[in-house]
């Protein structure tokens, strides 16, 4: 089973000065040709020293399918990187006297029976401790992403989901505990989200082209996110989600820097960090390190924004990068048509450590899904099964092969496999689910 979610990487830094200004922009500028020579970078990049830009270079197109060029006034979507600006107003309160990061839930918002909602408190929601999870993966919202308007459209779907723990025990990734902070700061302040960002950060801040904006909002000079499929074409994928408190603010790189300016001032995020955000289709990185250079990347298909970050990285202190190398699944494309599957498994684990990649069951479940999207069914089941020779004790990799199943018609393989998620996940829903409709058959 497919899953898509804002990501948000919130990284704190050591970097030291190593290169003179002139030379840190030089050998940005090799990383970035590179990457432009392979043709694995689309969007914007800029340097800034001292809140000063130094270096701002375009990349690609913002319409693929068109070939209309991205420019520097070009609006992305930055994804997770809009939990920063949840974040902020959040801090903002707190300084404000209007919240306490350890009052509970259950001050703000009724979500939970009994003493759950006291249990919860904002700190644990900020640091994605309170048992929340993922708004994005819920089918509710999935039927009808559009329908979700308002704060309150997403809460009434997120308070029927269960935690995944007991708050305070753990931690995990957590979208709904996002849009949970936004409907505090509504709640706090008795106006909406939406306010709430252009009163306390887009207006003072002078944030003129940043929208919190819906997908029938019509704003010139937007980037469409993009598909880069295994065989390097390129293809516009717009991507249709609602924006909440959790990911989805548009913006560009100047108004991203003012947003790194603003909290500077307001101090509410430490000396050093990396901000990152986003889909399989849109990546976006906001990073400050101790030279006082503030890098800013904002792109419209993959990964490639955290990738070259961790490369700059490395420059600023003086280390060798990795060679940019094409998405891993152009090199799986490449090897099953050339060679064979065996092959494959027998060096799967090598070619994932040569990316620098952990080696698990995502990279050939991801695989597997672009071959469906392309409709190339009998080598997506091919690319599954050998995912579950390889991670047979995980459930999804089983999910994935029952839906391939599914998808071309052989309903009794199909019904093996999600039988076998239930072995190894008896609460698994969506197998239950598709076995439901699968037996009715």
């Amino acid at each position: 089973m497919r899953k898509i979610i804002y990501v948000l990487a919130l990284l704190f830094v050591n970097s030291y000065l190593c290169f003179p200004a002139d030379n840190l922009t030089d050998k940005l500028d090799e990383l970035m040709n590179k990457y432009d020579k392979i043709g694995m970078f689309s969007g914007v990049v800029m340097l800034c020293n001292e809140e000063t830009p130094v270096y701002e270079k375009t990349f690609g197109y913002a319409d693929w399918d068109n070939k209309i060029p991205n420019n520097k006034e070009t609006l992305f979507n930055i994804c997770s990187i809009t939990k920063a600006f949840t974040n902020t107003m959040i801090l903002q309160l707190e300084k404000e006297g209007k919240l306490k990061l350890d009052d509970p839930l259950s001050k703000y918002l009724s979500l939970y029976q009994g003493e759950t909602g006291n249990k919860i408190t904002i700190q644990m929601l900020l640091d994605m401790k309170a048992g929340l999870g993922d708004y994005l993966q819920d089918p509710e919202f999935n039927k009808n992403p559009f329908r979700f308007k308002t704060i309150n459209d997403f809460l009434e779907i997120i308070k029927s989901e269960p935690l995944l723990f007991e708050p305070g025990t753990s931690q995990r990734y957590s979208n709904s505990g996002y849009v949970v902070l936004g409907g505090i700061i509504e709640k706090a302040t008795g106006i909406s989200y939406e306010e709430n960002l252009r009163e306390r950060i887009l207006e003072p801040w002078g944030m003129k082209n940043t929208y919190f904006m819906r997908h029938d909002d019509k704003v010139s000079n937007t980037a469409i996110s993009a598909y880069l499929d295994f065989t390097g074409i390129k293809t516009n994928a717009p991507f249709h989600a609602s924006p909440s408190p959790a990911g989805g603010i548009y913006t560009n790189a100047d108004d991203l820097l003012k947003f790194y300016k603003g909290l500077k001032e307001s101090a509410v995020f430490p000396e050093t960090f990396v901000i990152a955000g986003g889909t399989d289709t849109w990546n976006s990185v906001l990073g400050h390190y101790k030279n006082g250079y503030t890098l800013i990347i904002l792109g419209n298909f993959g990964s490639m924004a955290l990738e070259i970050e961790k490369r700059f990285h490395k420059i600023v202190k003086g280390e060798p990068y990795e060679k940019p190398m094409p998405p891993i699944e152009m090199d799986f494309y490449s090897i099953l048509t050339e060679k064979d599957g065996e092959y494959l498994k027998e060096h799967l684990k090598e070619i994932i450590d040569s990316y620098g990649l952990k080696y698990n069951d995502i990279h050939l479940n991801m695989f597997g899904y672009q071959l469906m999207n392309k409709k190339d069914i009998d080598l997506a089941i091919e690319v599954f099964k050998l995912n579950t020779e390889l991670f047979s004790d995980i459930p999804n990799v089983w999910d994935s092969l029952g839906e391939a199943y599914m998808n071309k018609g052989d309903n009794k393989l199909a019904i093996a496999n999600y039988k076998k998620v239930l072995e190894l996940d008896p609460g698994n829903q969506n197998a239950k689910k598709m076995l439901e409709k699968l037996e009715q058959k």
